[in-house]
Protein backbone atom coordinates (compact mmCIF):
# COMPACT_ATOMS: atom_id res chain seq x y z
CA UNK A 1 0.00 0.00 0.00
CA UNK A 2 1.40 3.41 -0.88
CA UNK A 3 2.06 5.83 1.94
CA UNK A 4 -0.07 8.92 2.30
CA UNK A 5 1.41 12.06 0.83
CA UNK A 6 0.48 15.70 0.70
CA UNK A 7 1.34 18.68 -1.43
CA UNK A 8 0.01 20.71 -4.25
CA UNK A 9 0.14 20.22 -7.99
CA UNK A 10 2.10 23.16 -9.48
CA UNK A 11 -0.41 25.40 -11.14
CA UNK A 12 -3.13 22.86 -10.48
CA UNK A 13 -4.33 23.66 -6.97
CA UNK A 14 -4.05 21.52 -3.86
CA UNK A 15 -3.67 17.78 -4.16
CA UNK A 16 -6.01 15.56 -2.14
CA UNK A 17 -4.40 14.25 1.05
CA UNK A 18 -5.06 10.60 1.80
CA UNK A 19 -4.30 9.17 5.22
CA UNK A 20 -4.12 5.44 4.68
CA UNK A 21 -3.63 4.84 8.41
CA UNK A 22 -6.89 6.56 9.29
CA UNK A 23 -9.01 3.72 7.98
CA UNK A 24 -9.26 4.54 4.29
CA UNK A 25 -9.73 7.45 1.91
CA UNK A 26 -12.00 10.31 3.04
CA UNK A 27 -15.15 11.02 1.07
CA UNK A 28 -15.05 14.75 0.14
CA UNK A 29 -18.72 15.10 -0.65
CA UNK A 30 -19.81 11.72 -2.04
CA UNK A 31 -22.92 9.84 -1.01
CA UNK A 32 -22.88 7.22 1.76
CA UNK A 33 -22.67 3.59 0.81
CA UNK A 34 -25.97 2.20 -0.46
CA UNK A 35 -24.92 -1.43 -0.20
CA UNK A 36 -22.16 -3.62 1.09
CA UNK A 37 -19.16 -4.28 -1.11
CA UNK A 38 -19.25 -7.37 -3.25
CA UNK A 39 -17.03 -10.21 -1.98
CA UNK A 40 -13.82 -10.96 -3.78
CA UNK A 41 -13.73 -14.38 -5.49
CA UNK A 42 -11.09 -16.93 -4.67
CA UNK A 43 -9.69 -17.80 -8.08
CA UNK A 44 -7.82 -14.84 -9.53
CA UNK A 45 -5.99 -15.03 -12.86
CA UNK A 46 -2.59 -13.57 -13.51
CA UNK A 47 -2.15 -9.90 -12.60
CA UNK A 48 -2.33 -7.89 -15.86
CA UNK A 49 0.32 -5.57 -14.44
CA UNK A 50 2.91 -8.41 -14.55
CA UNK A 51 4.18 -9.18 -17.99
CA UNK A 52 4.29 -12.89 -18.93
CA UNK A 53 7.27 -14.49 -20.61
CA UNK A 54 7.73 -14.08 -24.33
CA UNK A 55 5.94 -16.51 -26.61
CA UNK A 56 7.21 -17.20 -30.13
CA UNK A 57 4.98 -15.35 -32.62
CA UNK A 58 2.92 -17.14 -35.24
CA UNK A 59 0.19 -15.97 -37.59
CA UNK A 60 -3.25 -16.22 -35.96
CA UNK A 61 -6.77 -16.40 -37.35
CA UNK A 62 -8.42 -13.00 -37.59
CA UNK A 63 -5.12 -11.10 -37.22
CA UNK A 64 -3.19 -9.40 -40.01
CA UNK A 65 0.46 -9.00 -39.07
CA UNK A 66 2.74 -6.28 -40.55
CA UNK A 67 6.19 -7.17 -41.82
CA UNK A 68 8.79 -7.33 -39.04
CA UNK A 69 10.85 -4.15 -39.37
CA UNK A 70 12.42 -4.33 -35.92
CA UNK A 71 11.94 -1.89 -33.05
CA UNK A 72 10.86 1.67 -33.89
CA UNK A 73 13.44 4.40 -34.28
CA UNK A 74 12.53 6.64 -31.36
CA UNK A 75 13.10 10.39 -31.59
CA UNK A 76 13.58 12.22 -28.28
CA UNK A 77 11.72 15.52 -27.87
CA UNK A 78 13.03 18.75 -26.42
CA UNK A 79 11.06 18.86 -23.15
CA UNK A 80 11.70 21.55 -20.56
CA UNK A 81 10.61 19.75 -17.42
CA UNK A 82 10.85 22.98 -15.44
CA UNK A 83 8.50 25.02 -17.61
CA UNK A 84 5.86 26.91 -15.60
CA UNK A 85 2.22 25.92 -15.81
CA UNK A 86 0.53 28.42 -18.15
CA UNK A 87 -2.55 28.22 -15.94
CA UNK A 88 -5.91 26.60 -16.51
CA UNK A 89 -8.32 27.58 -19.25
CA UNK A 90 -11.86 28.48 -18.16
CA UNK A 91 -13.29 26.17 -15.51
CA UNK A 92 -15.26 23.14 -16.69
CA UNK A 93 -18.75 24.16 -17.63
CA UNK A 94 -18.86 24.71 -21.39
CA UNK A 95 -19.15 21.82 -23.82
CA UNK A 96 -17.18 21.82 -27.09
CA UNK A 97 -18.88 21.41 -30.46
CA UNK A 98 -18.16 17.85 -31.57
CA UNK A 99 -18.66 16.29 -35.00
CA UNK A 100 -19.85 12.68 -35.08
CA UNK A 101 -19.89 10.90 -38.46
CA UNK A 102 -23.41 9.89 -39.54
CA UNK A 103 -24.38 6.29 -38.81
CA UNK A 104 -27.44 4.12 -39.35
CA UNK A 105 -27.79 2.47 -35.94
CA UNK A 106 -30.23 -0.09 -37.33
CA UNK A 107 -27.62 -1.45 -39.72
CA UNK A 108 -24.22 -1.36 -38.03
CA UNK A 109 -21.85 -4.13 -39.16
CA UNK A 110 -21.87 -7.36 -37.18
CA UNK A 111 -18.67 -8.91 -35.85
CA UNK A 112 -16.36 -10.57 -35.38
CA UNK A 113 -13.92 -8.17 -37.00
CA UNK A 114 -10.33 -8.62 -38.19
CA UNK A 115 -7.49 -7.25 -36.06
CA UNK A 116 -4.68 -5.61 -38.05
CA UNK A 117 -1.37 -5.03 -36.24
CA UNK A 118 0.06 -1.61 -37.12
CA UNK A 119 3.79 -1.41 -37.64
CA UNK A 120 6.15 0.41 -35.30
CA UNK A 121 3.56 1.72 -32.80
CA UNK A 122 3.98 2.04 -29.03
CA UNK A 123 1.14 1.39 -26.54
CA UNK A 124 0.57 -0.94 -23.61
CA UNK A 125 -2.48 -0.40 -21.37
CA UNK A 126 -4.44 2.40 -23.04
CA UNK A 127 -4.59 4.76 -26.03
CA UNK A 128 -5.65 8.41 -26.18
CA UNK A 129 -5.89 10.64 -29.26
CA UNK A 130 -4.69 14.24 -29.27
CA UNK A 131 -5.89 17.05 -31.56
CA UNK A 132 -2.67 17.00 -33.60
CA UNK A 133 -3.14 13.60 -35.21
CA UNK A 134 -1.33 11.37 -32.71
CA UNK A 135 -2.30 8.21 -30.89
CA UNK A 136 -0.71 8.55 -27.47
CA UNK A 137 0.46 5.38 -25.74
CA UNK A 138 3.12 4.15 -23.33
CA UNK A 139 5.59 1.29 -23.02
CA UNK A 140 5.65 1.15 -19.18
CA UNK A 141 8.69 3.48 -19.21
CA UNK A 142 7.59 6.63 -21.05
CA UNK A 143 4.64 8.12 -22.96
CA UNK A 144 4.88 8.31 -26.75
CA UNK A 145 3.10 10.10 -29.59
CA UNK A 146 2.42 7.75 -32.51
CA UNK A 147 1.83 9.09 -36.03
CA UNK A 148 -0.23 6.85 -38.30
CA UNK A 149 2.55 6.95 -40.89
CA UNK A 150 5.74 7.85 -39.08
CA UNK A 151 8.02 7.18 -36.15
CA UNK A 152 6.83 7.37 -32.53
CA UNK A 153 8.27 10.22 -30.49
CA UNK A 154 8.79 10.40 -26.74
CA UNK A 155 6.25 12.79 -25.23
CA UNK A 156 6.80 12.28 -21.47
CA UNK A 157 10.10 10.56 -20.63
CA UNK A 158 10.70 8.55 -17.48
CA UNK A 159 7.06 7.86 -16.60
CA UNK A 160 6.74 4.26 -15.51
CA UNK A 161 3.08 3.26 -15.39
CA UNK A 162 0.48 1.08 -17.12
CA UNK A 163 -3.05 2.37 -16.65
CA UNK A 164 -5.65 4.70 -18.20
CA UNK A 165 -5.20 7.94 -20.16
CA UNK A 166 -7.67 10.45 -21.64
CA UNK A 167 -7.48 13.99 -22.98
CA UNK A 168 -9.24 17.06 -21.62
CA UNK A 169 -11.02 19.49 -23.95
CA UNK A 170 -8.09 21.94 -23.61
CA UNK A 171 -5.53 19.43 -24.92
CA UNK A 172 -4.00 18.34 -21.61
CA UNK A 173 -3.60 14.61 -20.96
CA UNK A 174 -4.85 12.97 -17.75
CA UNK A 175 -2.92 9.89 -16.65
CA UNK A 176 -3.64 7.28 -13.98
CA UNK A 177 -0.12 6.65 -12.66
CA UNK A 178 -0.56 3.32 -10.93
CA UNK A 179 3.14 3.08 -10.00
CA UNK A 180 3.27 6.33 -7.99
CA UNK A 181 -0.39 6.18 -6.98
CA UNK A 182 -1.23 9.52 -8.56
CA UNK A 183 -3.72 11.14 -10.89
CA UNK A 184 -1.62 13.41 -13.10
CA UNK A 185 -2.37 16.17 -15.59
CA UNK A 186 0.20 16.53 -18.39
CA UNK A 187 0.27 19.75 -20.40
CA UNK A 188 1.03 19.97 -24.11
CA UNK A 189 4.76 20.38 -23.37
CA UNK A 190 4.87 17.10 -21.43
CA UNK A 191 5.11 18.76 -17.99
CA UNK A 192 3.36 16.82 -15.19
CA UNK A 193 1.08 18.26 -12.49
CA UNK A 194 -0.24 15.81 -9.84
CA UNK A 195 -3.94 16.25 -9.02
CA UNK A 196 -4.37 13.46 -6.44
CA UNK A 197 -1.75 11.44 -4.57
CA UNK A 198 -1.68 8.48 -2.20
CA UNK A 199 -3.99 6.42 -4.41
CA UNK A 200 -4.23 2.62 -4.47
CA UNK A 201 -3.88 1.66 -8.15
CA UNK A 202 -5.68 4.39 -10.14
CA UNK A 203 -6.79 2.54 -13.26
CA UNK A 204 -9.65 3.23 -15.69
CA UNK A 205 -10.53 6.77 -16.72
CA UNK A 206 -13.04 8.79 -18.72
CA UNK A 207 -13.74 12.52 -19.19
CA UNK A 208 -17.17 14.10 -19.60
CA UNK A 209 -18.06 16.82 -22.10
CA UNK A 210 -17.37 19.57 -19.56
CA UNK A 211 -13.91 18.25 -18.75
CA UNK A 212 -14.59 16.56 -15.40
CA UNK A 213 -12.51 13.44 -14.77
CA UNK A 214 -13.98 10.13 -13.62
CA UNK A 215 -11.58 7.33 -12.67
CA UNK A 216 -11.45 4.06 -10.78
CA UNK A 217 -9.20 3.52 -7.78
CA UNK A 218 -8.97 -0.22 -8.28
CA UNK A 219 -7.48 -1.43 -5.01
CA UNK A 220 -9.59 0.92 -2.83
CA UNK A 221 -12.91 -0.04 -4.51
CA UNK A 222 -13.71 3.61 -5.28
CA UNK A 223 -14.85 5.55 -8.35
CA UNK A 224 -14.02 9.27 -8.20
CA UNK A 225 -15.11 12.51 -9.93
CA UNK A 226 -12.29 15.07 -10.04
CA UNK A 227 -11.92 18.69 -11.14
CA UNK A 228 -9.10 18.73 -13.73
CA UNK A 229 -7.28 21.78 -12.30
CA UNK A 230 -8.07 22.08 -8.59
CA UNK A 231 -8.04 18.36 -7.83
CA UNK A 232 -11.28 18.69 -5.84
CA UNK A 233 -12.71 15.17 -5.70
CA UNK A 234 -16.03 13.49 -4.93
CA UNK A 235 -16.75 9.79 -4.42
CA UNK A 236 -19.24 8.42 -6.95
CA UNK A 237 -19.46 4.90 -5.53
CA UNK A 238 -17.72 2.45 -3.20
CA UNK A 239 -20.02 -0.45 -4.01
CA UNK A 240 -17.93 -2.23 -6.69
CA UNK A 241 -15.04 -4.51 -5.82
CA UNK A 242 -11.93 -3.67 -7.90
CA UNK A 243 -13.63 -1.21 -10.31
CA UNK A 244 -11.77 -1.04 -13.60
CA UNK A 245 -13.18 0.31 -16.88
CA UNK A 246 -15.70 3.14 -17.05
CA UNK A 247 -17.36 5.14 -19.83
CA UNK A 248 -20.37 7.39 -20.44
CA UNK A 249 -23.46 6.95 -22.59
CA UNK A 250 -23.70 9.26 -25.66
CA UNK A 251 -25.81 11.81 -23.72
CA UNK A 252 -23.43 11.67 -20.72
CA UNK A 253 -26.30 10.94 -18.36
CA UNK A 254 -25.28 7.33 -17.56
CA UNK A 255 -21.90 6.12 -16.34
CA UNK A 256 -21.08 2.46 -17.05
CA UNK A 257 -18.58 0.68 -14.79
CA UNK A 258 -17.11 -2.81 -14.78
CA UNK A 259 -14.87 -4.67 -12.33
CA UNK A 260 -11.78 -6.85 -12.48
CA UNK A 261 -13.07 -9.24 -9.85
CA UNK A 262 -14.58 -12.39 -11.37
CA UNK A 263 -18.08 -10.96 -10.95
CA UNK A 264 -19.82 -10.83 -14.37
CA UNK A 265 -21.92 -7.75 -13.56
CA UNK A 266 -21.75 -4.62 -15.70
CA UNK A 267 -23.07 -1.61 -13.77
CA UNK A 268 -24.88 1.58 -14.77
CA UNK A 269 -25.29 4.76 -12.74
CA UNK A 270 -27.23 7.90 -13.60
CA UNK A 271 -25.22 11.12 -13.24
CA UNK A 272 -26.83 14.56 -13.01
CA UNK A 273 -25.50 17.55 -15.03
CA UNK A 274 -23.78 18.66 -11.81
CA UNK A 275 -22.09 15.29 -11.35
CA UNK A 276 -24.35 13.99 -8.58
CA UNK A 277 -24.46 10.17 -8.67
CA UNK A 278 -27.75 8.32 -8.84
CA UNK A 279 -28.52 4.75 -7.95
CA UNK A 280 -26.03 2.09 -9.04
CA UNK A 281 -27.82 -0.74 -10.88
CA UNK A 282 -26.80 -3.90 -12.70
CA UNK A 283 -27.20 -3.45 -16.47
CA UNK A 284 -26.27 -7.01 -17.44
CA UNK A 285 -23.82 -9.85 -16.82
CA UNK A 286 -21.00 -10.69 -19.21
CA UNK A 287 -18.44 -13.48 -19.71
CA UNK A 288 -15.86 -14.25 -17.02
CA UNK A 289 -16.09 -11.10 -14.92
CA UNK A 290 -12.41 -10.20 -15.35
CA UNK A 291 -13.41 -7.01 -17.16
CA UNK A 292 -11.00 -4.33 -18.31
CA UNK A 293 -11.41 -1.20 -20.48
CA UNK A 294 -14.74 0.08 -21.83
CA UNK A 295 -16.11 2.31 -24.61
CA UNK A 296 -19.42 3.44 -26.09
CA UNK A 297 -20.27 4.05 -29.76
CA UNK A 298 -22.54 6.69 -31.32
CA UNK A 299 -25.50 4.29 -31.14
CA UNK A 300 -25.09 3.77 -27.39
CA UNK A 301 -23.66 0.24 -27.57
CA UNK A 302 -21.22 -0.57 -24.77
CA UNK A 303 -17.87 -2.24 -25.49
CA UNK A 304 -16.11 -4.28 -22.79
CA UNK A 305 -12.66 -5.88 -22.87
CA UNK A 306 -12.48 -9.25 -21.11
CA UNK A 307 -8.96 -9.89 -19.83
CA UNK A 308 -9.46 -13.57 -19.11
CA UNK A 309 -10.79 -14.35 -22.61
CA UNK A 310 -8.69 -11.85 -24.62
CA UNK A 311 -11.88 -10.69 -26.32
CA UNK A 312 -13.98 -7.56 -26.69
CA UNK A 313 -17.77 -7.69 -26.43
CA UNK A 314 -20.48 -5.30 -27.64
CA UNK A 315 -23.60 -4.88 -25.50
CA UNK A 316 -26.81 -3.17 -26.63
CA UNK A 317 -27.88 -0.06 -24.65
CA UNK A 318 -30.61 -2.03 -22.87
CA UNK A 319 -28.13 -4.76 -21.90
CA UNK A 320 -30.12 -7.52 -23.61
CA UNK A 321 -27.97 -8.24 -26.67
CA UNK A 322 -24.34 -9.28 -26.27
CA UNK A 323 -21.98 -10.05 -29.14
CA UNK A 324 -18.31 -11.02 -29.18
CA UNK A 325 -16.87 -8.74 -31.87
CA UNK A 326 -13.07 -8.98 -31.44
CA UNK A 327 -11.23 -12.20 -30.61
CA UNK A 328 -7.55 -12.03 -29.76
CA UNK A 329 -7.47 -15.40 -28.01
CA UNK A 330 -5.69 -17.13 -30.89
CA UNK A 331 -3.06 -14.42 -31.18
CA UNK A 332 0.12 -15.49 -29.35
CA UNK A 333 0.83 -13.68 -26.10
CA UNK A 334 -2.00 -11.20 -26.69
CA UNK A 335 -3.54 -8.87 -24.13
CA UNK A 336 -6.34 -6.48 -25.18
CA UNK A 337 -6.73 -4.16 -22.17
CA UNK A 338 -8.56 -1.16 -23.58
CA UNK A 339 -9.73 0.67 -26.70
CA UNK A 340 -10.53 4.03 -28.26
CA UNK A 341 -11.93 5.18 -31.58
CA UNK A 342 -9.74 6.94 -34.12
CA UNK A 343 -9.80 10.72 -34.07
CA UNK A 344 -10.31 11.21 -37.81
CA UNK A 345 -7.10 13.30 -37.80
CA UNK A 346 -3.78 12.27 -39.31
CA UNK A 347 -5.03 9.01 -40.80
CA UNK A 348 -6.70 7.58 -37.66
CA UNK A 349 -10.03 6.13 -38.85
CA UNK A 350 -13.05 7.41 -36.84
CA UNK A 351 -14.91 4.20 -37.77
CA UNK A 352 -12.18 1.96 -36.29
CA UNK A 353 -11.24 0.85 -32.81
CA UNK A 354 -7.58 1.10 -31.82
CA UNK A 355 -6.53 -1.42 -29.18
CA UNK A 356 -3.23 -1.64 -27.29
CA UNK A 357 -1.28 -4.85 -27.67
CA UNK A 358 -0.65 -4.88 -23.94
CA UNK A 359 2.23 -7.32 -23.57
CA UNK A 360 4.02 -6.56 -26.83
CA UNK A 361 3.59 -2.75 -26.70
CA UNK A 362 1.88 -2.18 -30.05
CA UNK A 363 -1.46 -1.15 -31.53
CA UNK A 364 -4.17 -3.10 -33.34
CA UNK A 365 -6.56 -1.42 -35.77
CA UNK A 366 -10.06 -2.92 -36.03
CA UNK A 367 -12.46 -1.41 -38.57
CA UNK A 368 -15.94 -1.82 -37.08
CA UNK A 369 -17.88 0.65 -39.26
CA UNK A 370 -19.45 2.68 -36.45
CA UNK A 371 -18.08 5.87 -34.83
CA UNK A 372 -17.65 6.75 -31.18
CA UNK A 373 -20.12 8.74 -29.12
CA UNK A 374 -19.44 12.51 -28.95
CA UNK A 375 -16.16 13.11 -27.12
CA UNK A 376 -14.61 16.27 -25.65
CA UNK A 377 -11.34 15.49 -27.40
CA UNK A 378 -9.35 15.91 -29.50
Amino acid sequence: MLAACTGSGPGGGPSLTVDKDAGGKPDPGGPPDAAAELPMPVDIPSDPGVEPPDVPGTEADGVVEPPDEGPPDIEEPDVDAGAPDPGPPPDPGSEPDVYVPPVDCSAIPAGPFVMTKLNGMVASEDIAFDRNGHAVGANDKAIFKNSYAGKPQVFVPDMKFRAGMRYLPNGHLIVCDNVKGQLVRVDENGVKYPLMTGLSYPNGITVDMKGWIYFSEHDANVVWRVHPFTGDATVMTKQITSPNGLTFSPDYKTLYIDGFNGNPKIYAMSVSPDGIPGKLVVLTELSTGWHDGMGVDACGNIYVADYNETRIYRISPDGKKKEMIIDGSSYPNAYLPNMDWGSGIGGWDPLALYIPDGWQKGIFEVKIGVPAKPRPYP
